[in-house]
């Protein structure tokens, strides 16, 4: 496009050489008996060649010469020749420098890499939410993921009668863990035998639950059977009737913990998960409501969490409870023959792994290598609460602690880490547990006890500083 403006010619640098005269003719290409026009474009459909008007003739065919170039097209080629050099040196630099880049990608030390970055608001924060009977065993549990940062929520319903194994106490069945008088000991419990890590716990009497269900006014449930309340004398009597209805306090604790005497504990806790469900879809709508909400419990709500966090967790749960996205399962668990009327129930440990990966993905127990590492630990030496303490700094560390219970027998030898075989991988890590435990690492040793629920075993010795 013109600017208006006549551009001054460009001054001839060869004003006495005809460039022209020295030019000779270019190559023929032939192809057939069908001329190619060097640089040309193809014709199009209707045959004619693209920049001619339509009907021109088309060339007779035969030998097609490339013309010569007058000196304006000579003047053009040169700039074009400099600027392809410029070009070519520029793309040479680059791709040495990108060259470079690789190779420090490559050699650079793992430390250096860049971090991911996940915040608070993502972090699904893990809560086991109980509600005890008369005789202070847990009825009800729930282990619930909640994120703050999309206000999703999933659960994870809990049979009581399930069997676990609590460190220093023994295997029992998971309802009795809140007997024992560690606040923790249900969610260290869960997190031994499920390898997830449990971050807090939230605990209501049957009258606090009741009492924070009239704070919001009831809640509707659709109550499958005859609540029956059996006195000590053998008396039956009917505490809530079965029907779709609006259930006030004690009728809805009475309905979320009720069980009959012939049904499976799943029945149980699809009550428990109706009423906990429609309590938090009723929940005030700001985290301050909630914690004026709680306070009403009394002393029969309590929690790891100060009134505060608490609130914040309770206020993700409500969300998803709103939108009805409250998505609760149970536990895959198979049922054990006790021989008497009331069943027992083991972990379906492959049903259970496929669960947590769905709903706690980030949650479960890994070691700094980031693999699941199984530990074993047994008290070699008698002493009380030993293997307690070494549970705690191997779950911190990030390991799956198993309860082994004492030696047989006793020694007062060092402690021996022992993982099956001496590969570089198994000593690896056996040399990080023994960090974790405060052990040297020339007390892993390979030993292959045949031992299929651990990938290490630790017999704690005299050299254990709890």
């Amino acid at each position: 496009m013109s600017s208006g403006k006549h551009r001054r010619p460009e001054p001839d640098p060869l004003p006495d050489v005809d460039l022209a005269e020295r030019l000779s003719s270019g190559p023929v290409v032939r192809t057939g008996s069908e001329p190619v026009v060097l640089g040309a474009r193809p014709a199009d459909p209707a045959g004619t060649v693209p920049g001619t008007a339509a009907g021109a003739a088309a060339a007779a065919p035969g030998p097609t010469v490339v013309v010569r170039r007058d000196r304006h097209a000579e003047r053009v080629a040169r700039r074009r020749t400099r600027r392809r050099r410029v070009l070519v040196v520029t793309a040479g630099v680059l791709g040495v420098v990108l060259v470079a880049v690789g190779i420090w990608l490559l050699v650079r030390p793992s430390g250096t890499e860049t971090p991911t970055t996940t915040t608070a608001a993502d972090k699904q924060a893990i809560t086991l939410v109980q509600v005890t009977g008369a005789d202070g065993t847990a009825a009800g549990s729930a282990i619930v993921g909640s994120t703050k940062g999309d206000g999703s929520a999933v659960a994870l319903l809990v049979p009581s009668r399930l069997n676990v194994d609590v460190a220093g106490s023994g295997a029992m069945a998971f309802g009795e863990t809140t007997t024992l008088g560690d606040p923790e000991a249900p969610s260290a419990a869960l997190t031994d035998l499920l390898g997830l890590r449990v971050d807090d716990t939230w605990t209501l009497t049957k009258p606090a639950l009741a009492a924070l269900v009239d704070a919001v006014g009831g809640v509707q449930a659709a109550v499958d059977v005859d609540v029956v309340d059996t006195a000590p004398n053998g008396a039956q009597t009917v505490v809530v009737k079965a029907g779709n209805q609006l259930l006030k306090g004690s009728a809805a604790a009475d309905y979320a913990t009720y069980l009959a005497d012939t049904e499976p504990e799943e029945a149980r806790l699809a009550r428990f998960d109706d009423v906990l469900t429609a309590l938090l879809a009723k929940l005030p709508a700001d985290e301050t409501g909630i914690g004026a909400f709680l306070a009403t419990a009394g002393a029969g709500s309590s929690s790891n969490l100060d009134q505060a966090q608490l609130a914040a967790r309770l206020a993700v749960m409500r969300e998803a409870a709103k939108k009805g996205e409250f998505v609760s399962d149970v536990l895959p668990v198979n049922e054990i023959d006790t021989g008497g009327p009331v069943p027992s129930y083991g972990l379906n440990a492959g049903d259970a792994d496929a669960a947590l990966r769905e709903k706690f993905p980030g949650a479960l127990q890994k070691d700094a290598s980031g693999g699941v590492v199984r530990v074993l630990v047994e008290n070699g030496v008698g002493t009380p609460g030993l293997v307690e303490k070494a549970r705690t700094r191997l779950v911190d560390a990030g390991f799956q602690f198993k309860n082994g219970g004492n030696a047989s027998p006793f020694t007062n030898q060092p402690s021996s880490i022992q993982v099956s075989d001496g590969t570089d991988a198994s000593m690896a890590k056996g040399r990080r547990v023994a960090a974790a435990l405060g052990l040297p690492a020339d007390s892993v040793v390979p030993n292959d006890r045949g031992q299929t629920i651990a990938d290490v075993i630790v017999i704690l010795g005299s050299d254990f500083t709890p």
